[in-house]
C-alpha cells in the first residue's frame, strides 16, 4: 500500500456535535454587577497591597489588626476583641494561637475571663509592622478615597444582622 492509500485507510474519529448554545439564565441587562463580588474583589486587591508592605515584618494583615486591637486596650478580654473585630470566638482563637506560640501575645485567665496583652516581642513586632502598614495606607489612599470607603462602610452598617 502506498502512502496515499495508507492515509485514506486511517479511520478518523467521528466528530461530536456541540450542544446548542443556551440563553443565559439571567439576562445581563437585568443583572448589574454583583455588589458583593465587586467589593470582595476590591478587598482582595487592597489586602494584597497591605500584605506586601507588611511582609518584611512577618506579620499578616489579620495579625496586625489583632495586635493593634490588643495594644489599644491593655488586658483586653477575648470576647471584647472578637466584638471589636467582628470575629467569631473560634476564628479569633485560631488567629491568636500562632501569635501566642511566637511569643507576641500573652493569654491569661482573670477569673472567668481570658485576657490578652502584648509581650515585649509583640510590641516590637507591632512597631515594625506599623511602618509597613503606614506605607500601604498612604499608597491605598492615593488610589481609593478614604471618604468613599467610609461612605460604603457606613452604608453597610445598616446591613448588620
Amino acid at each position: 500500500m502506498d502512502v496515499r492509500n495508507r492515509l485514506h485507510a486511517v479511520k478518523m474519529p467521528k466528530r461530536k456535535l456541540l450542544p446548542e448554545p443556551q440563553p443565559p439564565m439571567i439576562a445581563t441587562d437585568e443583572a448589574p454587577p454583583c455588589l458583593y463580588l465587586r467589593l470582595r474583589l476590591a478587598s482582595r486587591r487592597l489586602l494584597s497591597l497591605y500584605e506586601a508592605r507588611l511582609a518584611e515584618s512577618g506579620v499578616s494583615m489579620s495579625q496586625f489588626g489583632l495586635l493593634a486591637g490588643i495594644a489599644e486596650e491593655p488586658e483586653l478580654t477575648m470576647s471584647r476583641l472578637a466584638e471589636k473585630r467582628e470575629l467569631s470566638p473560634s476564628t479569633l482563637t485560631r488567629t491568636l494561637r500562632p501569635m501566642e506560640e511566637l511569643g507576641w501575645i500573652e493569654v491569661f485567665a482573670d477569673g472567668r475571663q481570658r485576657r490578652l496583652r502584648l509581650t515585649r516581642d509583640g510590641r516590637a513586632r507591632l512597631k515594625t509592622a506599623y511602618q509597613g502598614w503606614k506605607q500601604a495606607q498612604a499608597e491605598a489612599a492615593e488610589i481609593v478615597s478614604p471618604k468613599d470607603v467610609e461612605r460604603v462602610l457606613r452604608a453597610t452598617e445598616k446591613l448588620a444582622l
